[in-house]
This record gives C-alpha cells, sequence and structure tokens, in this order.
C-alpha cells in the first residue's frame, strides 16, 4: 500500500519548540521579552504565551513577533523546506494521521 500523502497531526511539544527558537533568538539579539512586545507592536503576555509555547496566540502575533526578531515563517512542502540552509523546522516528528475509519 502506497504511504498516505494526507494531512500530518502535530505534536503537542511543537509549540514549545517554537517558543524555545523565539527565545533563543531574543537571547541572542540581547534584547528583553518587553523589547521584542514593543518592536512588534503586541502586548508583553503575548511575547510570554509565545515563548512558553502556548498555543493560543494568533498567526498575526507570532509574525508579528518573528518579524521584530529578523525571522521568517515558511510553509512549503517539506523536503523543499528541509533543504534550505539555515532553516529551523518545528516539528520534525510529525506523524501522519490515518483517515477516520467511521
Amino acid at each position: 500500500m502506497p504511504a498516505s500523502t494526507g494531512p500530518r497531526r502535530r505534536r503537542r511539544e511543537d509549540p514549545a519548540a517554537f517558543g524555545q527558537l523565539v527565545v533563543e533568538r531574543r537571547l541572542t539579539l540581547r534584547l528583553t521579552q518587553a523589547d521584542v512586545a514593543d518592536l512588534a507592536g503586541v502586548g508583553l503576555s503575548s511575547v510570554r504565551t509565545l515563548e512558553a509555547g502556548g498555543d493560543t496566540v494568533t498567526l498575526a502575533v507570532a509574525t508579528a513577533v518573528l518579524d521584530a526578531l529578523g525571522l521568517a515563517l515558511a510553509v512549503g512542502p517539506r523536503p523543499v523546506l528541509d533543504a534550505v540552509p539555515g532553516a529551523a523546522l518545528v516539528g520534525r516528528g510529525l506523524e501522519r494521521s490515518e483517515p477516520d475509519p467511521r
């Protein structure tokens, strides 16, 4: 049977891994959470939630924070993104979700 090319289910640790990337970049730039919030035009609580791996932050807030840190969010086929030098992919351990048999 050929491998499924259907949707994938993300694991719960993905937001935490994403948040850790944000923390590492912020610290590399020697910025405080308040600095990032100001640069991104978002609330301090949003930066804290994102860094803590919270999954309630909107895509608009996440991209604003990434932009303030000089980072970008990319979406594309995994083989293409795997080939991008310096890219940090979150969710490498994604599992294929099986179709619901009901």
